[in-house]
């Protein structure tokens, strides 16, 4: 066997080693901000209605809310309403018998992600709560693993080719191609561009597969042509078309290509989600990430392309690309630090969620690349062509899981995602379970459950305050439950904005027994 290791080999072994590592399953960037009723709600009568608020703006195409009763049949056939502002949907209820309800939603972000999930209410005073009936819904809901995967790798190689063929044609632009090594220069911009068709094809189809739910041609055109990504899809398609016949031709035409091929790129994704004016800046900041590291990669494409063969003009070459790519690193740092804080409201979610871990793998990864540059232009200045060819060889591998995760990063959400809060404790006194559902800013439900373990022992009094870390000058706030009489089992529960704003809290329980014992118990939590 070869010691040396092509470059194709190379890029393949990179590429499968990123794919199984990384998530299997991504997230949405908008997320649901409040529901009414809330989800685990019990309610005495049936609701009039549901309203659905999301924290960001939604597309106006293939939106719903679906009711099921416990048997699983579907309650509701009235379209849903969008607000305005395109934030909320409504779904007007007839009157519900008593009993578990799953409220089933799905819609699309602005940024082109579908939003689909589900939570359970009761109606009825006599009516048994039963969480269990939406495990069936939400696993209907949820993809296999290898399709997942499958999705994951559409998705990362799309990336890649996007970067490593727009990376190509700007060097072809800005940069003196050798007479001699022009055929080959073309062949290989003509590789990478039926890359790019391919996989821009294979991204409209795991994209069409999570946003609609029957492949027919009315929903397929709904995506296509009713929304930002669909027209997106579209014109990446047409234009890695029209790039085919079109492209080497002239420099200020490659130039313009890549620049609209960026610009489409920017509607489908988390820089087309925000409000009017952060869009702006924020898909300008997409434009100019995108630009930068399709730079750095296409250079590295070029130096390892003709390190063998035209080595001459590679060591030529090298100066200028060390240059060149030290700028576009720096501007690859102050975009992703832009984009990073426009997204983020607290930098410490950074640690609590796929996206921020990732993100800081890949300062990491980007550090590691600095250090690097610096011992390749030790190398350069030494005239070390071996040392120059190895570190090279390792800028490449590390640019290929760079783009991974950034492939990743696109359609992961940036910011961690509430989840009901779940709290149990058992001592040899008392057991109790609270939860918070959905646990987000506004309004939730709160349930205590408590059962007193020993004989002739009943409780007395329960009480739930919710302590607000970040502020001290926020006093606690008392979840007012009602009065119950003293018992050995006995259920707190109400509905209501005791949550008011994000951040750190904590909440304390206080049980109090029929002998007037008191025992305090704490649970921190995030809201995010």
């Amino acid at each position: 066997m070869s010691k040396r290791i092509s470059i194709s080999n190379l890029f393949i072994l990179c590429s499968l080693l990123f794919i199984f590592m990384v998530p299997q399953e991504v997230f949405a960037h908008a997320t649901l901000k409040k529901a009414e009723p809330a989800p685990d709600s019990e309610l005495t009568d049936s609701p009039n209605e549901i309203v659905l608020l999301f924290d960001e703006r939604l597309e106006n195409e293939l939106y719903s809310i679906k009711v099921f009763n416990e048997k699983g049949e579907r309650v509701v056939n009235r379209k849903p309403e969008m607000s305005k502002d395109q934030k909320s949907i409504k779904q007007s209820l007839p009157d519900l018998p008593d009993g578990n309800y799953v409220i089933s939603y799905s819609v699309i972000s602005a940024d082109g992600h579908p939003i689909k999930s589900s939570y359970v209410v009761s109606i009825g005073e006599e009516t048994v709560f039963k969480r269990n009936i939406n495990q069936q819904v939400k696993e209907s809901q949820q993809s296999s693993a290898a399709v997942n995967v499958m999705k994951s790798s559409v998705r990362i190689l799309f990336y890649m080719a996007l970067i490593l063929t727009t990376g190509w044609i700007i060097w072809g632009a800005i940069h003196t191609v050798e007479k001699e090594m022009k055929p080959s220069f073309r062949q290989r911009a003509f590789r990478l561009q039926i890359a790019l068709l391919i996989t821009t094809v294979g991204l409209v189809i795991v994209q069409l597969s999570e946003l609609v739910d029957h492949w027919t041609l009315t929903d397929i055109g709904s995506v296509l042509v009713g929304t930002n990504a669909g027209k997106s899809l579209v014109a990446s398609v047409l234009l890695s078309l029209i790039g085919l016949p079109l492209l080497l031709r002239f420099k200020w035409l490659d130039l313009i290509w890549v620049l609209s091929v960026m610009a489409v790129k920017s509607f489908n994704g988390h820089a087309a989600a925000f409000e009017t004016e952060i869009r702006s800046m924020s898909m300008q900041l997409d434009v100019v990430h995108l630009l930068a590291a399709a730079i750095w990669a296409g250079g590295l494409l070029y130096i390892l392309t003709y390190w063998k063969k035209q080595r001459e003009h590679v060591r030529q070459f090298l100066p200028f690309f060390s240059q060149v790519a030290l700028i576009s690193m720096l501007i690859l740092i102050f975009t992703g630090v832009a984009y990073t804080l426009i997204f983020l409201p607290e930098l410490n979610y950074l640690l609590h969620a796929q996206w921020g871990k990732l993100l800081l793998v890949k300062v990491g990864l980007v550090t590691l690349v600095f250090a690097i540059g610096a011992f390749l232009r030790h190398s350069m200045k030494k005239k070390q062509e071996r040392s120059i060819s190895r570190l090279v060889k390792i800028d490449f591998s590390l640019m290929v899981v760079i783009l991974g995760i950034v492939g990743v990063l696109t359609h992961l959400n940036p910011l961690p995602e509430n989840e009901p809060l779940e709290w149990k404790n058992q001592d040899q006194s008392i057991d109790f379970t609270t939860s918070i559902s959905p646990k987000a800013p506004g309004y939730n439900h709160f349930k205590v459950t408590a059962n007193a373990q020993k004989e002739n022992l009943e409780i007395k009094r329960i009480e739930l305050f919710l302590i607000y870390q970040d502020n001290p000058e926020i006093q606690p706030i008392q979840v007012p439950f009602s009065e119950v009489e003293p018992s050995n089992d006995v259920q707190f529960k109400i509905n209501g904005s005791y949550l008011p704003i994000e951040g750190n809290w904590t909440a304390e329980l206080r049980i109090v027994d029929s002998e007037d014992n008191e025992k305090v118990f704490h649970k921190d939590f995030i809201v995010y």
